[in-house]
């Protein structure tokens, strides 16, 4: 600390703030290789390109220029970061208008729904730009604030004519750019009374300065409120699946306003049972959500349409494999296609093969595999398709199904389904 004051700040600031052309050349490069990062989803690349960005020195500038009450420097250091802004969104739109990859990856909607969170760390990062060596920008605090991703975002919203990434992207960057400036103002505004001089901040000024907070701050702080609730809502729902519906397996889940969606599969529940299900809800703080379940499976049986429905939300491939030592059937007779052959997909194998020795006149085919819903979660999956003869020995064959599948250790979904 001793080695800081507003001279040593103030040279490094300056340092940061000469208009050359070899800088707004270095600044197209990063932004192209920060746009090639965000479009392949690679952190790596964005890091990269943020490691080499110069677009913190007008920032630093502008709150240097604030907090030392310098006209000149304010000035020079908003026109500078004007035009550096306007090269690398115009950069980042030609990348994003000819690139041959349109898909919108993780790492864009990242930049599209600005939280408090993203508050906290413009204001601490721009507070260690200030402390590290008086200002001298150094490579942690640009990565850690990230200019250069939301920019990017913004020239993909602009390139795709969507005004939800322009938006949300151009607030994150709003966030970190006044929130850098400002911790840099209250860094510089310390140094100099820490070096003896007395300073008389206008009312007005410090008002002003309030208010812009406050106003830039509400909408990431609703943003960040709707995270934790959403989080929460999830949590109290996963809570209730577990304990009201841990006989079905969930195949898709999604909460729309204030209604739930639960696509199932599993024994066949009735008006009744969803019913209290649904007065169910208000022991999980859930009372204002309404229960919308689509039962994939009907009567006790589950059809291939229905099934293939079911991988299609999913978007689950390769899932089921079918018993190509059946002659009534074929796995292609359900629309779905050979599954991997991992340990756990081995054993259903050894199941399939022991039902289908056991019951040979009785089962039509036996699908086995694995699937995942919307969580991500893989799940097995047996499918037992009954010959005419079969259909009354269902219960003999399911109680024959789960011994089998104890023996290998293993818990599938079972499920009969319709042939006709």
């Amino acid at each position: 600390m001793e080695q800081l004051s507003t001279g040593i700040l103030g040279q490094n600031v300056r340092k940061g703030l000469n208009f050359t052309w070899s800088t707004q050349a270095i600044l197209f490069c990063a932004i192209i290789i920060a746009c090639v990062g965000l479009n392949v989803d690679s952190p790596p690349i964005v890091i990269g390109a943020m490691l080499i960005s110069p677009l913190m020195a007008p920032v630093v500038g502008i709150g240097y220029g604030v907090g030392n009450r310098d006209p000149k420097i304010l000035a020079r250091s908003t026109r500078l970061l004007l035009i550096q802004v306007t090269v690398a969104v115009v950069g980042a739109t030609i990348y994003f208008f000819i690139s041959p990859l349109n898909a919108t990856s993780a790492q864009l909607l990242a930049r599209t729904e600005p939280t408090l969170w993203d508050v906290l760390i413009a204001i601490v990062g721009g507070f260690a730009g200030v402390i590290k060596d008086g200002g001298n920008i150094v490579p942690g605090v640009a990565i850690a604030t990230a200019l250069m991703p939301p920019l990017c975002t913004v020239g993909y919203g602009i390139s795709h004519l969507n005004s939800t990434f322009i938006l949300g992207a151009g607030y994150l960057f709003l966030i970190n750019v006044f929130f850098i400036a400002l911790s840099t103002a209250i860094g510089t505004i310390f140094f100099r009374v820490r070096s003896g001089e007395k300073l008389n901040v206008p009312f007005k000024q410090r008002m002003l300065i309030l208010v812009i907070s406050i106003i830039i701050i509400i909408p990431s702080s609703i943003s960040a409120y709707s995270i934790v609730h959403k989080s929460y809502i999830d949590t109290e729902l996963s809570e209730f699946i577990d304990a009201k519906m841990g006989d079905q397996y969930i195949a898709k889940q999604s909460i729309s306003g204030k209604q739930i969606d639960l696509s199932v599969i599993g024994r066949r529940l009735n008006d009744q049972e969803i019913e209290n299900l649904n007065k169910s809800l208000k022991d999980y703080h859930l009372g204002d959500y309404q229960l919308n379940l689509k039962q994939l499976t009907k009567g006790n049986y589950i059809t291939p349409k229905e099934f293939q429905s079911y991988i299609k939300q999913t978007g689950e491939k390769d899932a089921i494999q079918g018993n190509t030592s059946s002659t009534d059937t074929d796995s292609s007779s359900a629309g779905l296609t050979n599954t991997s052959t991992d340990s756990q997909s081995k054993k259903l194998q050894v199941i399939q093969t022991g039902l289908s020795d056991k019951y040979a006149k009785l089962i039509a085919n036996i699908y086995i595999g694995k699937v995942k819903d919307q969580s991500n979660t893989s799940k097995e999956v047996m499918m037992i398709a009954l010959t005419k003869k079969g259909q009354n020995s269902r219960s003999k064959i399911e109680n024959s199904a789960a011994k089998l599948a104890k023996e290998q250790k293993i818990n599938p979904v079972v499920q009969f389904m319709n042939l006709n």
